[in-house]
């Protein structure tokens, strides 16, 4: 932990007056002294919010953005927490809508401490999107809920990391004889690649502030310059179709495809040979097989037919055409037959066909058009197009694709940042994407 900017923790205290009372009091002073007498005693920022009201969580999360929180409380059997309400009486929250909100805070806070009665639940539905999370497993004194804190805050003064923290705060309510040692439970978020370090690095000093470089943050990537991660595939594709044959680009829903195949109508005419003009239909935006017809005759620029004379007329144009289709799931829908289909398997096929395709979908073709098998014909893509699987990005494309848009950028992410990133994103562009641009936008406001 080298950086100057210190760890805040943030101490929210409830003691509803229809409750037994509580020592949060001497709770607060104690950990309080433990961190002014630590060796670096700047390290750590502790601001508290007394007889808190539900709604004044947030707000007081807004006002301090804190790494840590630290509840001090009453909790029920059941595993609510008790905050207080507008006449400072019990108002119970379930341990959902306190895990809801840590989801939108998982970006920022680091650790959670619910030094309550009964939090495990709380402790373990919160611990799905937060790193850290400490309850008590069944109900807990005063005298071992105040040892624990200041064994826990003792070695975190120490620079010892939140898990051996933890260790010691059980370890010093044995030292202090009493025999509820085991009533902490620790949760660790799975998957979490751990760190040793809480604090964010210091935001740099800059004079002018880049334009947040991680956009668009939803829909298609249409900037070449800031297409990436697709390269291999679509060199790939290009092979596919030069060597005559069409291609289907199977892979999950928010993972690029779209802005895959717009990349491929961009470079078309000059990858393919002989080449080809690209013409791309987002089927989510065509109704039936009469609009898809609409649209694919205004879009190549002849009138509206199908059948043979669309066949004819296709096979009169200069460059032959290269039709890219987005969604075509939409093609099992209701108002669109098998007949539709059979004319681009017949349009496609053979080595000076008409048109090449390149089709996106989330299923395999031969799963999501079966119903041609059961007239005995065959399925209208088998054999026409070969499927290239799209897969979700590894840690070495998103290591890549941070340190792309960040390249000559004042502001570069903590290796803590980029973790994060990979650890809760799961390879999804999307979401990387959305992610990466409001780790910026936070390193912008606070510039600001």
């Amino acid at each position: 932990m080298n950086s100057d900017i210190p760890v805040k923790i943030l101490f929210l205290a409830a003691d509803p007056s229809d409750a037994s009372r509580l020592r949060l009091g001497q709770e607060l002073r104690d950990i309080r002294e433990r961190l002014q007498i630590a060796k670096e005693r700047g390290k750590y920022q502790l601001e508290q919010r007394e007889s808190v009201r539900v709604g004044d969580i947030t707000q007081a999360i807004f006002d301090i953005e804190p790494q840590i929180i630290h509840f001090s409380g009453h909790g029920t059997n059941h595993g609510k927490l008790c905050f207080e309400d507008e006449v400072g009486q019990i108002q119970p929250v379930e341990a959902d809508a306190l895990a809801a909100m840590f989801e939108l805070l998982l970006e920022q806070v680091n650790c959670v401490l619910l030094n309550a009665c009964y939090s495990e639940i709380q402790a373990k539905a919160i611990a799905q999107h937060i790193p850290y999370v400490i309850g008590m497993n069944d109900e807990i004194g005063d005298k071992a809920a105040i040892a624990f804190a200041v064994g826990f805050y003792k070695a975190l003064a120490a620079n010892r990391g939140i898990e051996e923290a933890y260790n010691f705060g059980c370890v010093e309510i044995q030292l202090q004889g009493i025999p509820e040692h085991l009533k902490p439970v620790l949760y660790v978020k799975k998957n979490y690649i751990k760190q040793n370090f809480l604090v964010p690095s210091p935001k740099p000093k800059i004079d002018q502030i880049i334009p947040n470089p991680f956009i668009p943050r939803s829909g298609i990537v249409k900037n070449p310059n800031k297409f990436f991660g697709r390269h291999k595939e679509l060199n790939r594709i290009f092979e596919t179709l030069n060597s005559g044959s069409s291609v289907a680009l199977i892979g999950a829903r928010e993972i690029g495809k779209s802005s895959l195949l717009w990349a491929i109508s961009q470079q078309a005419e000059t990858k393919l040979i002989p080449p080809r003009k690209a013409i791309y239909l987002d089927m989510s935006q065509v109704y039936d097989e009469e609009d898809f017809y609409y649209a694919l005759c205004s879009e190549v620029g002849i009138d509206e037919c199908k059948g043979i004379r669309l066949t004819r007329t296709l096979k009169k144009q200069r460059p032959p055409l290269l039709l890219l289709l987005d969604e075509i799931e939409k093609m099992t829908w209701d108002g669109f037959t098998n007949q539709v289909r059979g004319q681009l398997r017949g349009l496609a096929n053979g080595h000076d066909a008409p048109l090449r395709l390149v089709v996106a979908a989330s299923t395999s073709l031969d799963k999501l058009f079966p119903d041609s098998n059961d007239i005995g014909m065959v399925s209208p893509f088998q054999n026409i197009c070969l499927e290239e699987e799209i897969k979700l990005w590894d840690e070495v494309t998103v290591r890549d694709f941070i340190s792309h848009r960040l390249q000559n950028n004042p502001i570069q992410f903590t290796e803590a940042e980029i973790t994060q990133i990979i650890t809760n994103c799961g390879g999804y562009p999307k979401e990387i994407m959305q992610m990466c641009y409001r780790i910026y936008a936070r390193y912008v406001e606070g510039m600001g």
